[in-house]
């Protein structure tokens, strides 16, 4: 049977308040599963979860974009049924990394588990294009901010030399009828 954590637990395994990881579980639209009393009960693919959602909040993605990274990091992530990886037990502690692209020479040809281990890599390649993707995007969508804001900056600045202008005109027009009509 697979070992199942408590709130507490989990929140302590994550680095969070338990708050946070039920405002995660809301927002995100997370199924955790609970025991006989209703309370909740996560697994290990629970912890990885959310060890990647606060990765990915540490890296500046707001929870709508990591809602929408879900479907793909589900389905490589270690230990969800669709991957068929498992967690590694002993090798990676929570909290810790995955193995680097650079270590990939460092998995033994004969080890059983070395698929598995391939597998990890890859899911967390996939992941760090993700958070790139997803980075860049942030980082264009601001540009464009940028721009506009600078762009109207500009029209604002314009119209306001243009008001300027008008204004002393006027004056010059008024002063030169004021000395001719007396």
């Amino acid at each position: 049977m697979e070992t199942r954590y408590s709130v507490r637990q989990a929140a302590e395994m994550v680095g969070v308040k338990s708050y946070v990881l039920r405002y995660w579980e809301d927002e995100l639209e997370l199924r955790i599963g609970r025991n006989e009393l209703g309370h909740r009960c996560y697994t290990g693919y629970d912890i990885q979860l959310f060890l990647n959602i606060k990765e990915l909040k540490n890296r500046g993605l707001q929870l709508r974009a990591i809602k929408d990274l879900l479907p793909k990091i589900a389905l490589a992530a270690p230990g969800s049924a669709e991957s068929k990886v498992k967690l590694l037990d002993g090798e990676q502690e929570a909290g810790t990394a995955p193995k680097s692209e650079a270590s990939r020479e460092d998995i033994d040809l004969d080890d059983p588990d070395r698929e598995d281990d391939e597998k990890i890599l890859e899911f967390q390649l996939i992941l760090e294009r993700l958070i790139t993707q997803e980075l860049q995007m942030k980082n264009e969508e601001e540009e464009r901010c940028r721009s506009l804001d600078a762009a109207i900056r500009r029209q604002q600045m314009a119209r306001k030399e243009a008001a300027a202008a008008g204004e002393k005109k006027s004056k010059k027009r008024n002063k030169v009828h004021s000395g001719t009509g007396r």
